[in-house]
């Protein structure tokens, strides 16, 4: 019976031998193929940052070269400034130069080389280049065969037939070996003036041997108007060495279980059922890998999807320049987050610090120039109404106070003759402009100094906000200076954050509410900055004045000793909010519930389930819009009666909102009687529900 049982043994061992090896290489040849795509895939991003790069590099002479020529005005007989700047620019490395096409004729105006040198009349392909400049909408670029040697040489055209150029000796970095620790020191790469491999338009090279071989990456970057091509292929393994040798890690890791296997089998003999447990455990493991596989192939074609989308994106930003901005800053942002969640290094969480505070002051900077954009085009939603001075002013230097003592900065108010007094303006918006005055007065002020705020009345319609500040003070001749947008008067040069748009954002917010930002200084002394608005009376006088004490004369919803409706108000102003408690004070059915921000407003709604909503559309957390869409999104509002409550009522904002499931539309100043008339509908409604 022995004998008979050590043959079946024997073969079901080789049999399980030769099928775990077989699944072993299977397993190996899948790893290899994922190692394979993962090392394509990341030679291709590694292709597209080179690329990125190398267009950045050369592209920058699209706007420098126009620039030049713009502030130094070059023309025959007066090139000196011309030649100055553009040597500071070339380093010793190129040659920059003027070039004047009058018809067919193309000569030279001024250079910083020795040929062609001022004056010279150009044929041959540098004036067909010129030519080409002239009639194209952007930097054209080609390599001239020169006597000297082989030029890049790059041309834009600057109008009024001028053409500026720069040539650049190819010998100077054709053959550039990267280095050791150099930011694409895995790739080698080649760089080719035209849209293929073409040995004759070879700019920059890492390779001895060309046309490269292997696994190579080419893709196209754009230059001024003209195509490049750049090729590249890894010298090094992209994806990691350990990595890169993980197929034969799991090929030998499988034969080595297979081994094992086929002696369990022979030694155990007999405990048949053991063995086929052992290798019924094995295909699991073998069969969850798989699963893993499939898995990460899922998640590498998601990889590829979100990177082609990222693409598309990049385009969209390049080719329109507008609010897209914001989609690569947020993921900058988000993932820049991600990484502030993981365990670094001091050095690395220092660094990762640094991109989310460069990201948060371009995302700032972005949304002030988009501000500026739409206030240029008459876009940019503004709800002026009554604003209470005296709060705006509290919260104000609540938020600059911390601010002010890390600078040791005395911030001084004085606010005792304004009790009462509101002005016309935007809360937010006017809240926006304060900051930014008070912080600028702050971050320029000299150590030690002093902050002081204060508030005037001119007139019975004016009021006037000074922040003055005790700084260095600004030259007579640069005052008006300051409201260009990205002119920084020389603080670039100093350790200041800023870009120089704030205090043009501010300018013309202040007008758009209908007021004025001016500013006085006095140099070496500090400087003074006022903004001037027009005085409203409080919506509460208004109110008393208008109807007196007796707020149940407006008529409305008889009172019930019964039932108890509430009514929610989603709104940051707080005179607006004492109004409306006002408006129904005196009704013992009605309770009045103030939310003064957007997420608090839809809180609230789902505790407290109000008869009637008043929504206002501005709010500091999240915009009237967004509130609207979560209550109606949410089963418990999604039917309650919500009115919005703006001074932004332009027709196309109205029928908007009401598509998007707003019950109505209130403006401000609010007419009581729309207040109340929206009230009693929003209880019909109710108590028709009930029945």
């Amino acid at each position: 019976m022995m004998k008979t049982g050590r043959g079946p043994l024997r073969l079901l061992s080789v049999v399980v031998l030769i099928a775990v090896a077989g699944m072993s290489v299977a397993l190996a040849l899948v790893v290899r193929s994922v190692v394979h795509d993962q090392q394509r895939r990341l030679l291709h991003e590694r292709t597209a940052e080179a690329g990125i790069l190398v267009g950045s590099l050369f592209n920058n002479l699209s706007t420098t070269l126009p620039v030049l020529a713009a502030t130094t005005h070059p023309r025959v007989g007066s090139t000196q400034e011309f030649t100055a700047e553009a040597r500071k620019l070339t380093g010793g490395l190129g040659t920059i130069g003027a070039i004047h096409v009058n018809g067919d004729t193309v000569s030279v105006v001024a250079s910083t080389g020795t040929v062609p040198t001022a004056g010279t009349t150009l044929a041959g392909d540098r004036a067909a280049l010129a030519m080409r400049a002239l009639a194209a909408k952007g930097m054209v670029s080609a390599i001239l065969n020169e006597p000297s040697g082989r030029l890049l040489s790059f041309e834009v055209a600057a109008g009024n037939g001028l053409v500026l150029y720069e040539d650049i000796p190819l010998n100077f970095f054709q053959l550039a070996q990267a280095g050791g620790h150099g930011p694409f020191s895995e790739l080698d790469g080649a760089v080719y003036a035209s849209d293929h491999i073409d040995s004759s338009t070879l700019v920059l090279s890492t390779a001895r041997h060309l046309p490269l071989s292997g696994t190579v990456d080419r893709q196209t970057i754009t230059v001024g108007t003209d195509t490049w091509l750049i090729a590249a292929r890894s010298n090094t393994p992209l994806v990691g060495t350990l990595t890169a040798k993980a197929p034969w890690a799991v090929l030998a890791a499988g034969l080595l279980a297979a081994i094992l296997v086929m002696l369990l089998v022979e030694t155990l003999g007999r405990r048949r059922a053991y063995a086929l447990a052992l290798v019924e455990r094995q295909t699991v493991k073998l069969r969850d890998a798989l699963d893993e596989q499939a898995r990460l192939e899922q998640g590498q074609r998601h990889a590829r999807e979100s990177a082609e989308a990222a693409n598309r994106s990049k385009s969209e930003f390049l080719s329109r320049m507008s609010h897209e901005l914001r989609t690569p800053l947020n993921a900058v942002l988000g993932f820049g987050q991600l990484l502030e969640l993981d365990e670094l290094e001091a050095s690395q969480r220092e660094s990762v610090e640094q991109i989310i505070k460069g990201g948060r002051h371009l995302l700032e900077l972005i949304n002030e120039v988009l501000d500026i954009s739409r206030i240029e085009t008459g876009t940019l939603p503004l709800s002026p109404e009554p604003v209470l001075v005296s709060d705006l002013m509290h919260d104000t230097l609540t938020l600059m106070r911390p601010l002010a003592d890390h600078r040791d900065i005395h911030l001084v108010s004085d606010d005792g003759n304004i009790a009462g007094i509101h002005v016309l303006a935007d809360r937010q918006r006017l809240k926006q402009v304060m900051l930014n005055l008070i912080a600028n007065a702050i971050k320029y002020n000299n150590e030690g100094g002093t902050v002081a705020v204060s508030c005037e009345p001119v007139s019975p319609d004016q009021l006037r906000i000074y922040v003055s500040d005790t700084g260095p003070g600004i030259r007579p001749e640069n005052l008006e200076q300051l409201f260009v947008p990205f002119e920084r008067l020389g603080a670039e040069r100093g350790d200041i954050e800023g870009a120089g748009v704030g205090l043009a954002l501010s300018r013309r917010l202040t007008e758009a509410m209908g007021g004025t930002l001016t500013v006085s200084s006095t140099f070496g002394e500090g400087s003074r900055f006022t903004v001037q608005l027009r005085v409203v009376e409080d919506p509460l006088e208004q109110f008393e004045r208008v109807t007196g004490t007796a707020a149940e004369s407006l008529g409305g919803v008889a009172a019930s000793n019964d039932v108890r409706h509430k009514i929610l108000y989603i709104e940051d102003n707080l005179a607006n909010v004492r109004l409306v408690e006002r408006v129904f004070q005196r009704r013992d059915d009605v309770e009045v519930i103030a939310a003064m921000q957007g997420r608090l407003g839809v809180a609230l709604a789902r505790e407290h389930r109000p008869a009637l909503i008043l929504l206002d559309l501005h709010m500091p957390d999240i915009n009237g819009d967004e509130v609207l869409r979560q209550l109606r999104e949410d089963p418990a509002t999604a039917s309650t009666p919500i009115v919005i409550v703006s001074a932004d009522a332009t027709p196309g904002q109205i029928e908007r909102l009401l598509a998007e499931g707003a019950t109505g539309y209130l403006t401000k100043p609010l007419d009581l009687q729309e207040l109340l008339a929206a009230f009693a509908s929003a209880i019909d409604t109710a108590q028709a529900a009930l029945a």
